[in-house]
């Protein structure tokens, strides 16, 4: 492009715009296709970047480099899991001191069990479908569950079973109407149980709420509430639970992995070709499995955002060359008093790029009004990454200039003496 064409790019700049003034419903309707494009990309990025912050905030909320030690790693199983992943062990309490003792990189362990759907009685008031939680003192350490009134259960209440439970928040309010609930008495499946602290509120997120469950002994479940013989394969058995650990730095997760999986494979016994019957893991394993399910709205919200793009850059190419032959007097009269090639092509350039341009904006802005409304109006999170807006602004105005080029190349070759004399 000479430098006197680029000299003369503000003034063909303002052409463009009022060419594109003066056909204003077919410049609207020929944006429809990027319009949509973008604003589907837009919206669908928002609502899926909420959903990442909040699994991200979710798991953070119990406890930021943690390592859990389950029966096997959450994955995607076409067609159910295999019956060699659930016949899997569990782990016991002997591995848990095993791992404490032996792996140098481990600042604690915990023993984790569960009981779902309980039901907690205070006085006349009831909250069904509790989730009942049992651990150990070192729970606090590992999955930050620091009591924010009372106190947490002993490791001596461990030892005896003591039928001692610390309430989530949302089960507190729903028993006990804000009031004070330590030392009141509360019946979980019928059998009474004394309050000794509340759990620091955490929040609720958008898959369960952590504030709406109960924690007792992990020894006290094992007494009360065994695991029944039909039980989901993912439910320890009794006299199994699973693990949680945290390093002694978040430098040394890696090697506290590490450690840990040498020292059950000692304990399983396992040759060293075979390979683990169970699977350590941190958060970013569950971000991995998140990562997996999103994978597929994100090549849908492609799929469609690409055929709106298209269709939306196939009516800019035809509207532009409909514009050219429309203009072709005009195009032979301006290079008949020496309008350069590249002044030609730059301004049906600029028309094509501001026209997607503006659909892009718009599209962005509807996005944004669509991410905010689905928000409002729903649970569903919602939050617009910068770079979805750049990157959604960025195709529109390239596919203004991909799909103008042809017509901007064909106005320019436009022989004046033949352009002047078209009717």
């Amino acid at each position: 492009m000479t430098s006197s064409a680029l000299a003369l790019a503000p003034t063909v700049f303002r052409m463009a715009l009022r060419s594109l003034r003066s056909n204003r419903l077919r410049s609207g309707l020929t944006l429809l296709g990027v319009l949509i494009g973008v604003a589907t990309v837009v919206a669908m990025a928002s609502i899926i970047q909420g959903f990442n912050r909040t699994v991200a905030e979710s798991i953070s909320s119990f406890g930021s480099h943690t390592i859990y030690v389950r029966k096997l790693k959450p994955d995607l199983f076409v067609g159910g899991f295999p019956d060699s992943l659930r016949h899997r062990p569990a782990f016991t309490v002997e591995d848990a001191a095993s791992i404490k003792r032996m792996c140098p990189d481990v600042r604690e362990v915990s023993i984790i069990g569960f009981i779902d759907a309980v039901t907690v009685k205070a006085g006349n008031r009831t909250s069904t479908g509790v989730q009942v939680i049992g651990a150990d003192p070192e729970v606090q350490v590992v999955n930050v569950y620091d009591p924010w009134l009372g106190r947490f259960f002993t490791d001596e209440e461990v030892t005896h079973s003591a039928q001692v439970v610390v309430l989530g928040k949302t089960i507190r309010e729903a028993l006990f109407s804000g009031g004070d609930p330590i030392g009141k008495t509360v019946h979980i499946n019928r059998i009474p149980f004394r309050v000794i602290g509340e759990l620091e509120p955490k929040g609720r997120s958008l898959f369960f709420d952590p504030d709406e469950i109960i924690t007792i002994p992990y020894t006290t479940l094992t007494k009360y509430f065994p695991p029944a013989e039909d039980a989901p394969f993912f439910v320890p058995r009794r006299g199994e639970y699973y693990l949680n650990a945290v390093a002694v730095t978040p430098e040394r997760t890696g090697a506290a992995l590490d450690e840990i999986r040498e020292v059950l494979r000692h304990r399983r016994h396992l040759e060293s070709r075979a390979p683990d019957n169970f699977a350590a893991f941190t958060e970013e394993a569950l971000a991995d499995l998140y990562r997996q399910l999103t994978g597929a709205t994100y090549v849908v919200m492609l799929l469609i955002s690409g055929i709106a793009l298209l269709v939306g850059g196939i009516g800019v190419m035809n509207i532009m060359l409909v514009a050219v032959t429309e203009r072709t007097k005009e195009i032979g009269l301006r290079k008949a008093v020496g309008a350069p090639r590249a002044a030609i092509l730059l301004q049906f350039l600029c028309e094509a790029g501001v026209l997607t341009a503006i659909g892009g904006l718009i599209g962005i802005a509807l996005g944004v009004g669509v991410a905010q409304g689905v928000r409002a109006a729903t649970r569903l999170p919602a939050y617009t990454p910068w770079w979805s807006i750049a990157v959604a602004f960025l195709f529109s105005v390239v596919v203004g200039l991909f799909f103008g080029l042809y017509p901007a190349v064909r106005a320019s070759r436009l022989d004046a003496v033949e352009a002047l004399r078209w009717e």
